[in-house]
């Protein structure tokens, strides 16, 4: 399972393939889902449609769910790429339609092309470290998404390219009106699943200073920081 300071699961990615009767791809597949197309010069940002009947069968449905439990454990262990698209097949799996069918059958396309993921891990000094991001309206019904990649680097340290000990990918539960509002609640997510990290290294004897978060917005960092004054915030509040 681990060589070298890597972990990884050979054979696993094969042997369910096999079980869920998936054939071999003609080619190569290289993106876990499919790519939103980009609309160069729109000014509005649409959200993403929601599914459309009709509705798979009960013994369709059943294999669905039983590929997204498969992967949903190895994708945490050892292949973080493959969060985002399992919990969005997860989210739409009890009602799950062709759409849902045609992108589980890319997922394990790609699944195939890249059987054997690990994840690589270096020296370092046990300190907490992540990266928050989100996506907005990226998903069914006007929902939007959290990501983050929790790792451990040094301390007073953001450099070092660990691998990752978790990935957070989310489905919002509510409609946020804007990606500044996204990207703080991504921030409230991460750091919410961060806090029983940082007292499990605690208690393992690894003290930990003030945890480094790094986000890519700055009306979110403004606020959060309170170097940025909010005069319209309702909606955050809300």
């Amino acid at each position: 399972m681990t060589s070298k300071n890597c972990t990884s699961v050979p054979g696993f990615v094969e042997k369910t393939l096999h079980k869920l009767q998936h054939p071999t791809p003609r080619h190569p597949q290289h993106a876990p889902a499919k790519a939103t197309p980009i609309k160069y010069g729109a000014k509005v940002q649409s959200a993403t449609p929601s599914d459309t009947p009709p509705i798979l069968s009960d013994k369709e449905i059943k294999r669905v769910q039983e590929a997204v439990g498969a992967f949903a454990w190895y994708s945490r262990l050892t292949d973080p790429t493959m969060a985002k698209v399992l919990s969005s097949i997860a989210a739409r799996q009890a009602t799950a339609t062709e759409q849902v069918k045609a992108e589980l059958h890319q997922f394990l396309d790609y699944c195939s092309t890249h059987p054997d993921s690990k994840v690589r891990y270096i020296a370092s000094d046990m300190t907490l470290a992540l990266h928050s991001d989100a996506s907005h309206l990226s998903e069914p019904h006007s929902k939007s998404r959290a990501g983050g990649h929790f790792y451990l680097t040094r301390n007073n340290s953001k450099d070092i390219n660990n691998g990752a000990i978790l990935t957070l990918s989310k489905i919002f539960k509510h409609v946020v009106g804007s990606a500044s509002e996204s990207e703080l609640a991504a921030l409230f997510y991460n750091c919410k699943a961060a806090i029983p990290l940082r007292i499990a290294l605690q208690e393992m004897g690894h003290p930990q200073p003030s945890t480094p978060v790094i986000t890519d917005n700055s009306t979110a960092e403004g606020l959060i920081n309170r170097t940025m004054i909010p005069k319209k915030a309702k909606s955050y509040d809300l």
